[in-house]
């Protein structure tokens, strides 16, 4: 079974979510503490 996906235009982002994602923000240190979560 296949799927027939027509394409009209620009791809838009679901309403709500910001311009980049909060995962860019999270990180690791060293000590294994996480930072950037909220």
């Amino acid at each position: 079974a296949g799927f027939i996906i027509p394409i009209a235009g620009n791809i838009l982002r679901m309403p709500g979510l910001p311009a980049t994602p909060s995962a860019e923000y999270i990180s690791i240190d060293t000590k294994g503490t996480i930072t950037g979560l909220f």
